[in-house]
């Protein structure tokens, strides 16, 4: 018997390759991006292929995400006076390509560039990301060679990219007033919170005891940069302090501020002025499994930036089913958790009124119903954020 023969094309995985370049060394981007991999990889595991690019270096410190690609395209030096030397020098001259490096992209049968550019004068569309756009707010958190830097580099990008991936509605109409002949390439894509599942299996006064916490605690995990105002939170406990309530706060996250060297010192003097060092303590940067418990415990998360292109640490304690007091900013409004109570950035009368009140009403520990319904909502959510994503991706591979 002669089978018949099948006319349908054999299926054809997309190919994907993510920048590393951009997101090393900062924590929210990794987890951003680690976070999406993880979601693609369970819910399209036979539709695509996900590879990850970079220079040598970039990968080397990128090891957590070569664990889980299925291909690494590494980039490599030029070398002068090689024949490899001669070629990118003739293309980048006289085609205005970098043939070099498209010709790996080729290689590799990369469909897409997500997170970053592609090479000059390829064909292969890009996804670039901009998380977002701090500097048209807050001119003087920046030099003006980075004001003049950031711009430059964020108009290269857009005019490169086939689409542009933005982590909010906010940052979106950022991007509208940044770039507004190009506001058809804007696409948003919130983030997703993955909270591991043995988070749940762990009493996080284990964790409040290894770091010698009070049972009742608010809880601020931000780095110390400028931007995200722990001075309001500080002069709103001496504000409490004064009338006779003692709060603790427990905060975490890096110290240091490139563009405010003496930032984290100065924070330091003004715990001391204050006269609430019994009040604060300073953790620095956790296992991200410890931060999740201390954000169970915590009788409220606290966020007081002053600008926001999403704030990740929002969405993890609504997964954590938290409540949270945060600045009166469009990234938070935007989110608006259930219960949140937000309040002016600037007014530490304010927040320390606001902070009274849930220090008198809060109850620490975990909530085991609203942890549950998360964790059940959680398969969903992750199917249509990797649905999403691919949605844009398929806009742009023909």
């Amino acid at each position: 018997m002669v089978r018949p023969v099948s006319l349908e094309k054999p299926h054809k995985k997309i190919k994907i390759a993510f920048h590393l370049r951009d997101h090393l060394g900062w924590t929210a981007g990794l987890v951003y991006l680690e976070t999406l991999f993880q979601a693609l990889k369970d819910t399209n595991p036979d539709d695509l292929s996900i590879g990850v690019l970079g220079r040598n270096g970039e990968l080397s410190n990128g090891l957590r995400f070569l664990e889980v690609a299925d291909d690494v395209i590494a980039f490599q030096s030029i070398e002068r006076w090689t024949s490899t030397w001669v070629i990118h020098g003739l293309g980048s001259r006289l085609l205005h390509r970098n043939l070099v490096d498209d010709h790996l992209l080729k290689k590799h049968g990369i469909d897409v560039v997500a997170f970053g550019e592609a090479p000059q004068g390829s064909k292969t569309p890009a996804l670039g990301w901009i998380p977002d756009f701090q500097h048209l707010h807050f001119p003087e958190f920046f030099t003006d060679r980075e004001l003049r830097d950031r711009s430059l580099s964020f108009s290269r990008l857009v005019e490169r990219s086939a689409r542009v991936i933005l982590i909010s509605e906010s940052a979106k109409r950022d991007f509208e007033r940044f770039a507004p002949q190009w506001t058809d390439k804007a696409r948003v894509l919130h983030p997703l919170t993955v909270i591991p599942d043995a988070v749940y299996g762990t009493d996080p006064n284990s964790v409040c005891a290894t770091y010698h916490l009070p049972r009742r605690f608010f809880y601020l995990p931000n780095q110390f940069w400028k931007h995200k105002n722990h001075i309001t939170v500080f002069q709103a406990i001496n504000i409490l302090r004064q009338k006779g309530i003692q709060v603790f706060l427990v905060c975490s996250g890096y110290s240091g501020d490139y563009r405010h060297a003496t930032l984290f010192s100065e924070l330091l003097l003004e715990i001391s002025r204050l006269d609430i060092r019994d009040q604060v303590a300073l953790l620095g940067v956790l296992p991200r499994e410890h931060v999740f418990q201390l954000m169970r415990q915590s009788i409220c998360g606290l966020n007081p930036s002053r600008f926001e292109g999403y704030g990740m640490t929002v969405d993890e304690s609504r997964s954590l089913g938290k409540p949270m007091l945060l600045s009166d900013i469009p990234a938070h409004r935007e989110q608006n958790p259930a219960g949140a109570v937000f309040f002016d950035a600037l007014n530490s009368e304010e927040l320390a009124e606001k902070m009274e009140n849930i220090w008198r009403e809060g109850t620490p520990g975990p909530n085991s119903n609203l942890e549950e319904a998360y964790r059940r909502e959680l398969p969903e959510r992750r199917r249509k954020y990797a649905e999403s994503f691919m949605a844009i991706v398929r806009e742009v591979v023909k």
